[in-house]
């Protein structure tokens, strides 16, 4: 039995988070629950008890085995230093994902990291756990060399400031009217009957900050700069579901009926066999697994690949994995 804390329980990820752990029956001596200083959370009920919300770290700080982190980048950092040394800290933040010491894991496809224990362990991004998942089966049989990826991003991967913008713009749209972007808006645009293909601040380089940071951690991931990786992510005016569209390069050649076997077997994948079978968005949420189809031969590549992948970016995307890499920790 471990003593867990959660911090950020306001937040879409610490939600979640609270959810598969009592789903999981995650095994629990003392628990704590703590906001950050713009949730209006009072109570969390957890496992038939209901807790009240802390907001300062005195009365857990030195009685915790397990944090999670569900706080914003700012939040984390400020947060988390106080732990290291003092509990397993596992980070959804992604602010220590590229930091000395940190570890960047996703059970079904490198749960061996956790044999050495690091300070803190992070969650990769929600569109690396998604494309390394499926990929990582056939990367390790056939070796990967090349990745063109196209993301769709559900906007809840920005938090509830995000939702709460689509509702808005929605409830003009229903009536026919225009939605503007407001000041204080979390986008570059409007979303809410719009695509947007620029997921973070533009780098220098022509690429958004989720892009460099996907590319940067599937080579950590994968341990090797050899994957030429090109990749474009667009927001979508969906509150969840993140997909992708995959043409994939392999050092040697694999056919489609290969790829369904050798993905059918491994862990946290659902493959969809017919290719009018295909996952969407809507047929996702609140499933633990990645969903693949229209798996087909791809003609730009040698030894290509293409596919389409869905998953629910809340669930799988960040909240399951921590849990998941918590419960490798035991």
């Amino acid at each position: 039995m471990k003593n867990i804390a959660v911090l950020g329980v306001g937040s879409l990820i610490g939600k979640e988070l609270i959810e598969i752990l009592q789903q999981r029956d995650y095994p629990t001596a003392d628990s704590y629950f703590m906001s950050d200083a713009d949730d209006s959370v009072e109570t969390v009920v957890f496992k038939g008890r209901e807790f009240d919300v802390l907001h300062d770290y005195d009365t857990f700080l030195d009685n915790v085995d397990v944090l999670f982190c569900c706080l914003d980048k700012v939040g984390a950092r400020a947060a988390i230093s106080k732990f290291e040394g003092k509990a397993a800290v596992i980070d959804c933040s992604r602010a220590f994902n590229f930091a000395g010491g940190v570890e960047l894991v996703i059970p079904e496809v490198n749960p061996e990291i956790l044999k050495t224990r690091s300070p803190v362990i992070a969650n990769p991004g929600p569109l690396t756990i998604q494309l390394l998942t499926v990929a990582f089966p056939l990367h390790n049989k056939h070796g990967l060399n090349r990745l063109h990826v196209t993301a769709f991003e559900a906007i809840s991967d920005l938090g509830n400031d995000a939702l709460a913008e689509l509702s808005y713009e929605y409830e003009y749209l229903a009536v026919g009217g225009d939605a503007s972007k407001g000041e204080d808006s979390v986008f570059p645009c409007t979303i809410g009957s719009n695509l947007i293909p620029q997921v973070g601040d533009f780098m220098g380089n022509g690429d958004t900050e989720e892009e460099v940071m996907f590319t940067k951690e599937v080579k950590t991931i994968l341990k090797t700069d050899e994957v030429k990786i090109g990749m474009t992510a667009v927001w979508v005016p969906l509150r969840r579901g993140n997909s992708m569209t995959i043409c994939a390069g392999f050092e040697d050649n694999i056919s489609v009926n290969e790829a369904r076997k050798l993905l059918k077997k491994s862990p946290g994948i659902k493959v969809m066999e017919r290719d009018e079978e295909y996952p969407m968005p809507e047929n996702v949420i609140g499933k633990d697994d990645v969903f693949i189809g229209r798996i087909r031969q791809d003609s730009v590549f040698e030894n290509g690949l293409a596919f389409w992948i869905t998953t629910d970016n809340l669930r799988k995307g960040s909240a399951l994995n921590a849990v998941q890499i918590a419960e490798l920790l035991h």
